[in-house]
């Protein structure tokens, strides 16, 4: 097999297939100068909020979950009696009447939705209020998309319940995050009359941590299968994906975002031995459509012609039976 074919392999190797806390428990050190408490130490330190922590938590998730559900009067029973909250566009809602309609207009006209929230700090203000920041994440079921916002909530205990006095939101920096691949979710094809057929499965793996891929690519003397896992990597905090080819190669690439599309900077090992590098673009067209391209391409030490782009689209899954 010539190295220019074989070298269809960084199809693969890059992503072939897209071508497609509460506060931890203080432990004190051993007394000084007592020699039978060497090697003792003495009980965790007990956080004197943690019931009031925890309701607030329960609370919060309470809020999500009438959220999900569309309910505007549940969610607006989860502020004070003239409870505000200040929108990203600089615009406040004040009170439960003005809150109820805000929220109705906007389950109204919004589609099917996820939320998530992550809370980055809670400190009590004083022993009846609170503040919270953190990041909430709203997603769309049926057109994939997602919003990402910081949120800063203070919060006042009434009658026993802890509710929202004043909720603001604000723009997120932007982390890299598998939500930003979360459209790919789904089966992949490239279009009729390519000169490679190349079939690829998304799916969300465990934990909601990682993107898992199944690929094949089949031309006329080659046919290659494998998997690819894309996430978030710990060490750079950079997407970053890893590519296992049944037939022993492997590979991995960083993915840098650049406006509509995505740049991945690739190295790969194939079960000969060889080395291939190549810098390889995904463009999203919409979220039913990309084209992949590879340049850049080098086979050990010799170059290799880039690969011009190719068009993939979303399989429409199938409707089952009544």
């Amino acid at each position: 097999m010539s190295i220019v074919n074989r070298s269809s392999l960084g199809f693969l190797i890059a992503m072939l297939v897209t071508a497609f806390a509460p506060n931890a428990p203080l432990v004190a050190e051993p007394a000084q100068g007592n020699p039978s408490s060497s090697t003792a130490r003495s009980a965790p330190v007990e956080n004197p909020r943690a019931k009031d922590l925890a309701a607030i938590r329960q609370s919060m998730e309470s809020f999500r979950k009438a959220f999900e559900s569309r309910d505007a009067k549940t969610l607006v029973n989860h502020w004070t009696a003239e409870g505000e909250y200040h929108k990203e566009q600089g615009v406040t809602v004040r009170g439960k009447d003005e809150l109820t309609k805000g929220f109705a207009a906007f389950f109204a006209k919004t589609p099917e939705i996820r939320a998530e929230i992550k809370p980055s700090f809670t400190r009590f203000l004083s022993r009846d209020t609170a503040i919270e920041e953190g990041i909430v994440t709203i997603r769309s079921v049926s057109a994939a998309s997602v919003t990402t916002a910081k949120y800063n909530v203070l919060l006042a205990r009434e009658d026993g319940k802890w509710l929202i006095a004043e909720m603001e939101e604000s723009p997120a920096d932007h982390l890299p995050s598998i939500d930003d691949l979360r459209w790919l979710v789904g089966e992949w094809k490239t279009a009729d009359g390519s000169d490679a057929e190349v079939h690829s499965i998304y799916s969300i793996a465990r934990n909601n941590n990682f993107i898992h891929a199944q690929f094949s690519i089949k031309e006329k003397a080659l046919t290659l299968r494998g998997d690819q896992i894309i996430g978030v990597d710990p060490a750079s905090g950079d997407l970053h994906s890893w590519t296992f080819e049944a037939d022993g190669g492997i590979g991995e690439a960083d993915w840098l975002r650049d406006g509509d599309h995505w740049v991945l900077d690739v190295v790969g090992t194939l079960a000969d031995g060889r080395t291939l590098t190549e810098t390889n673009i995904l463009r999203r067209i919409d979220d039913h459509n990309f084209t992949w391209q590879s340049i850049n391409r080098l086979m050990d030490d010799q170059e290799l012609p880039d690969l011009p782009p190719v068009k993939v689209t979303r399989i429409k899954p199938a409707k089952s039976s009544p």
